[in-house]
């Protein structure tokens, strides 16, 4: 208080010497007498407003200093597991509170409302870490916590149920985020199950009122969500399975045609040709994935390898200078081949249909497949005739 007391003093001087300027002029006695009177029964009032002003600011400064450091020990109290340091900070606050009652003189019903205060914050966080845990006798372990401090006589049951069932939400939406390999739906349906039972140690069941309503809402979102999330994860598994058997296929097709080690593999020809059955694989590959959707990871695998020995076909025995740009949407027929050459592998298709021969390839790679999903030479021939004509004209 002892600035309080300095900014009286130098309020006092101040005023002071104001007054004995204001009636040092005034002659009448009488008058100078009311001046004086009223001008001390303003220093009087001026000095008592100072004063509780003074009060109320140090009294509202003390209250934010008590809540700063009650909020700070529950968080410390929050925070840890260790059970003598739990002891540690219930006593600090239990001291807390008792120090700043008997700061202000604020009588024993204060102090036992703020007691009681500080064990319904407790009560909730042991019981929120209880919940955590994730152990089956949650709701015993928390009755007892409640019924040791007997909470029903403090702690109303709506705010009770309220605490409990936000704790439970959010334990299950933290177990619950769709896509995330580490969720667990069955977990987080087993706490469902607990918290739709859950009931305090009166007897009154935290499921009840208007938390009916949210509990529905949060049964239907588990149920709706574990069905897709379990095929999301299928899929992002599966998708990382892929991505690596894709790399390595395309890494193997790139070795077919261009290798810088090996002196007959590693001229500029061979990586062209190279680059250009990868990138015809890439799109091929992007173009498959999109249209199958719910291709399962056996059937990427098995097209990604049939693709690849298809295009290893298709490039092994044709020069670079052969070779334009290959495009799904203008450009399939990449490779330029002399109508002699597709003439002869036609009659040698027609002579032995189950001989491996180019136009197969060919006419898998551009979708000429009959209803037994294998290579229909005759229909592909039909239109890629048209091409050949088509170039040899223009």
């Amino acid at each position: 208080m002892e600035n309080e007391e300095e900014s009286i003093n130098v309020w006092k001087t101040n005023f002071q010497n104001l007054s004995k300027n204001k009636i040092a002029n005034i002659q009448n006695k009488r008058i100078k007498k009311l001046v004086e009177d009223s001008l001390s029964l303003e220093e009087s009032e001026s000095i008592y407003h100072l004063k509780t002003n003074s009060f109320k600011a140090y009294e509202k400064e003390s209250i934010q200093v008590y809540n700063d450091k009650i909020n700070m020990d529950v968080a410390k109290y929050k925070g840890t597991d260790n059970a003598i340091l739990k002891v540690k900070y219930k006593e600090e606050l239990y001291r807390d509170a008792t120090d700043f009652n008997n700061e202000h003189e604020l009588g024993s019903s204060d102090l036992e409302n703020r007691l009681k205060t500080i064990d319904a914050s407790l009560l909730f966080v042991d019981s929120d870490y209880t919940i955590g845990l994730g152990f089956n006798n949650a709701a015993e372990t928390i009755a007892k916590l409640d019924s040791s401090i007997d909470g029903a006589s403090f702690i109303n049951d709506e705010i009770f149920s309220n605490n409990i069932f936000a704790s439970y939400n959010q334990k299950i939406n933290d177990l619950t985020v769709k896509g995330d390999p580490n969720a667990d739906y069955d977990e987080a349906e087993r706490l469902l199950s607990q918290l739709e039972s859950f009931e305090r140690y009166t007897g009154s069941k935290v499921v009840s009122g208007d938390r009916e309503v949210k509990f529905a809402n949060l049964r239907q979102r588990l149920l709706t969500e574990k069905v897709s999330h379990d095929s999301l994860v299928m899929k992002i598994r599966m998708g990382e399975e892929f991505e690596e058997y894709n790399k390595n296929q395309k890494s193997i097709l790139n070795a077919e045609f261009f290798n810088a080690l090996d002196a007959r593999f590693n001229k500029s020809a061979n990586k062209e040709k190279a680059e250009e059955a990868t990138f015809e694989y890439d799109q091929r590959i992007e173009l498959y994935l999109s249209s199958n959707p719910d291709a399962s990871l056996f059937e990427t695998q098995q097209y990604s390898r049939d693709l690849r020995l298809n295009l290893i076909d298709k490039y092994q025995e044709i020069d670079i200078q052969t070779i334009t740009a290959f495009n799904l949407e203008e450009n399939k027929f990449n490779v330029i081949r002399e109508a002699r050459d597709v003439n002869r592998s036609y009659t040698e298709y027609k002579t032995d249909p189950s001989a491996k021969n180019i136009l197969k390839t060919l006419a898998k790679l551009n979708g000429y497949l009959d209803e037994s999903g294998k290579p229909d030479v005759e229909m592909f021939m039909n239109d890629y005739t048209k091409i050949l004509k088509q170039r040899q004209e223009g």
